[in-house]
């Protein structure tokens, strides 16, 4: 099911549940809970003990404090409680999603380039990059993944859901668009191609102050040697 640009997989299944986390990359895992179902609280543990490190996330209508604190005892990373839409939870996981990748602001900056997730829009050096959905999609994903190297077909995955993928080399395609539409803004650094694994975005930016860091570190401690 795709729901804005989110690719959703569901199961009423715990067990198929696990099996999913364990085959695929997921950026959050949901639950949807009552207080007549706490017993699924389990699969909350067993997803811990498998080490998945997608964001966890409960949804109820209602629920008293006892339950509340029982979900997040569990182990739940957050619990939404009668929410008003499905607008809602989407904009509340995603920002969950996006402090769990390490950003803290709403958007994601990476060098000179700007991703505003609740807008779904590119901007590099202040300037808005005209991107098709499926290249947006591909430049959010390897920002979220900042430093991590994704393959093709892990890309495919998270833009198709396995349905009716195409062939892989589309996403050199995708990516040759998306670097030509930013070279022509001032940016040619932001998505690196790692031979025979994949892509992947890097910082430069963040690369080059925690060198510079760390050469002012060492002068700092060469001078007090000498002193």
């Amino acid at each position: 099911m795709r729901s804005r640009l989110a690719i959703v997989d569901e199961t009423n299944d715990g067990e198929e549940a696990l099996d999913l986390v364990k085959f695929y990359d997921y950026d959050a895992i949901l639950l949807r809970l009552s207080e007549e179902r706490l017993g699924d609280l389990e699969i909350i543990r067993k997803l811990r003990m498998a080490r998945v490190r997608a964001p966890i996330v409960a949804v109820a209508r209602t629920m008293n404090e006892a339950a509340r604190l029982r979900v997040l005892q569990a182990g739940a990373d957050d619990l939404i409680v009668d929410a008003l839409s499905h607008e809602e939870i989407f904009m509340k996981v995603q920002n969950l999603i996006r402090r769990s990748r390490g950003f803290q602001e709403n958007a994601l900056r990476i060098g000179s380039v700007e991703i505003n997730m609740n807008a779904k829009k590119i901007y590099a050096k202040g300037r808005p990059v005209t991107l098709t959905k499926k290249e947006y999609q591909i430049a959010e994903i390897l920002a979220l993944r900042k430093g991590v190297v994704l393959s093709k077909e892990a890309i495919l995955d998270h833009l198709y859901g396995g349905l009716d993928e195409p062939n892989p080399k589309i996403i050199d395609v995708f990516i040759c668009k998306i670097r030509k539409k930013l070279q022509a803004l001032g940016v040619d650094d932001f998505i690196e191609t790692n031979w025979g694994r994949g892509y992947m975005v890097i910082d430069h930016r963040q690369d080059a102050n925690t060198a510079e860091t760390l050469q002012r570190n060492y002068a700092a401690t060469e001078a007090r040697a000498i002193a």
